[in-house]
């Protein structure tokens, strides 16, 4: 009788076991630049679409790419939302990391200026601010200048921070002109600023928003990471059919009080967000093309290389 009773309760305890490993929840802090992108991990989170997963998401906020992929790379950090510029700028000083997903995929800034500049010449000698050098803005200043005509050397491009002090900078003065999201360009027209140039308007494809781990975390974590983007990919249909609720939260995240605006961010993120959660291989020639001009290792590389996607479901 005795060993018939311990016998089914060690048979009760097996069973528990699955139950117990499965309530058990990793938490990934995960770094971001600028709430587009990371507002549909909000949404699921909140939606409890990463629960089910067993995963928790800590998700902190590093203006600037250059300075996100260095938090990284000192192990602050589990996972990365980032862009293309800063990323190769890591991976070609020898830092061991990868992409391992695509988080928006066109580029959805504008170039906007003050209201006493109504076109590109006038931008000659002028004040650009971006957030730090080496980051997806200034990227983005080269290319909009390449657009114009104008390199550079040609202006004065200067390290300003965020998205909302580069805004601020371009009220006081401080700046002539700055890259700004579309919503928040869409702000500053408001105030009297003038867009130069609409990149979203154009389709432009760009590495804005990646997944970027590194190796290491990869082959220790390599579960944990599959769980994550599957969850992920739930999460993006998820956001897409949730218009309402997503709009919210993107309110609520920028801290908006105008629907319109977070509408707007909404249609943007209806236009980049790739369902299979697969990065740009077009917008990731793009800057390893342009990295190559100056960093002669880059000509030996492909984009391939810069990716690990075996994660994706």
């Amino acid at each position: 009788m005795k060993r018939a009773v311990l016998l089914s309760f060690a048979l009760i305890s097996l069973l528990l076991l699955p139950v117990r490993a499965a309530a058990q929840s990793t938490t990934l802090r995960i770094g971001f630049n600028g709430f587009h992108g990371a507002a549909p991990l909000y949404l699921g989170q909140e939606a409890g679409i990463f629960k089910k997963r067993a995963v928790t998401l800590e998700m902190i906020f590093i203006a600037g790419g250059s300075l996100s992929v260095q938090a990284l790379l000192g192990k602050s950090l589990d996972l990365l939302m980032t862009g293309g510029p800063p990323f190769m700028n890591a991976y070609l000083s020898g830092a061991k990391i990868k992409i391992i997903g695509g988080v928006t995929n066109l580029l959805p800034y504008v170039l906007i200026a003050t209201s006493g500049i109504a076109t590109a010449e006038q931008l000659r000698g002028k004040r650009i601010g971006i957030s730090r050098f080496g980051s997806n803005t200034d990227f983005v200043v080269k290319l909009a200048l390449s657009q114009f005509g104008l390199s550079p050397n040609d202006v004065n491009v200067l390290q300003v921070g965020g998205s909302q002090a580069r805004l601020a900078a371009l009220k006081s003065g401080t700046i002539h002109a700055t890259i700004l999201s579309p919503e928040e360009a869409f702000v500053g027209q408001k105030l009297g600023l003038n867009p130069l140039l609409d990149f979203a308007e154009k389709g432009f494809e760009f590495p804005h928003v990646n997944f970027v781990a590194r190796e290491d975390y990869l082959e220790a974590q390599g579960r944990v990471i599959k769980s994550l983007m599957a969850a992920y990919l739930e999460t993006i249909r998820y956001f897409k059919a949730h218009r309402g609720e997503a709009v919210k939260k993107i309110m609520a995240l920028s801290r908006l009080e105008d629907r319109q605006i977070a509408e707007r961010a909404y249609d943007g993120y209806m236009r980049s967000l790739p369902d299979d959660g697969r990065p740009t291989l077009k917008g990731l020639k793009l800057v390893l093309d342009d990295a190559a001009k100056e960093n002669p290792r880059a000509k030996s590389l492909t984009v391939e290389q810069l990716l690990d996607l075996r994660f994706l479901p």
